[in-house]
């Protein structure tokens, strides 16, 4: 019987260079600080709270706007927001063993996101929202069920 290669080394390469992807998407494309604008001021403006305020926001100017640009910044955010964090719900437990595990998973993707959002409200490198966190927990989970269910089929056979 011919012995399976070892992927793992290809895998660990796809998520650093995920990471520094995403690095890039979260940190390194905003503006920062409004000169003339009170820190805090920015802050209350980069905070939302309330649970689906922007979702529903989004979802209604997609179903009702005639604004293309309004429209596609909507999509781009929402779409964005769910699925560029399937990768890393994939990747996790792929990568380590624990994370198989989705309680653990779903702890550790929890404090990961919330700490993105925290610092991104605090450096002003984007905004927290409570809404980003839910659609980037849902995303990761979809990436968690995905290989959930490729690692139920592979060890099946």
């Amino acid at each position: 019987m011919a012995k399976k290669p070892n992927t793992a080394p290809f895998w660990r390469f796809a998520f650093l260079v995920y990471c520094a992807v995403m690095l890039w998407l979260l940190f390194g494309r905003s503006n920062g600080f409004v000169a003339g604008v009170p820190y805090q001021t920015q802050l209350r403006q980069n905070t939302n709270l309330v649970p689906f305020y922007t979702i529903e926001n989004y979802w209604n100017i997609l179903q009702h706007s005639d604004n293309h640009a309004l429209r596609v910044h909507c999509f781009i955010n929402l779409a964005g927001n769910l699925f560029l964090f399937i990768p890393a719900g994939w990747l996790f437990p792929r990568l380590w063993k624990k994370m198989r595990n989705y309680f653990r998973f779903f702890a550790l993707c929890f404090g990961l996101i919330f700490f993105v959002e925290v610092v991104q409200l605090f450096t002003l490198l984007g905004s927290f929202d409570v809404d980003d966190v839910i659609l980037n927990l849902l995303g990761m989970t979809i990436g968690f069920l995905i290989h959930a269910v490729q690692f139920r089929k592979r060890k099946g056979k």
